[in-house]
């Protein structure tokens, strides 16, 4: 796809109109930045950026990274909190490693 929006949105599985909708603007709008017949307007672009957090700079195509610095810090945190239970988890005993599996996968279910 030649369209960095189009490929969002379509990844998403969204129709033109959930995207305008999620941001607040007609799905006109969307389909002529899709089409290159508008330029991003810079209030719309910080939308898109965030909707589908992603740069800015990727949605604009002066980059192929797609994560912002932002979700770069947040997965770093997760990765840290994971790491951490890991740890934890590596000094339970065995039984209580399997106890936890069971109690991880039950509230898993319950979830859903």
């Amino acid at each position: 796809m030649d369209n960095r929006v189009r490929e969002l949105r379509c990844e998403k599985g969204l129709r033109q109109e959930d995207l305008a909708g999620a941001i607040n603007v007609s799905q006109q709008t969307i389909s002529r930045i899709e089409n290159g017949m508008n330029s991003i307007p810079a209030d719309i672009l910080i939308h898109l950026s965030k909707y589908f957090r992603v740069s800015a700079d990727y949605i604009l195509k002066l980059s192929d990274a797609r994560v912002t610095q932002e979700c770069r810090v947040e997965v770093e945190r997760k990765i840290e909190k994971g790491k951490e239970f890991f740890l934890a988890f590596e000094k339970l005993s065995r039984t209580n490693q399997e106890l936890i599996g069971c109690l991880m996968r039950q509230l898993g279910e319950q979830q859903k």
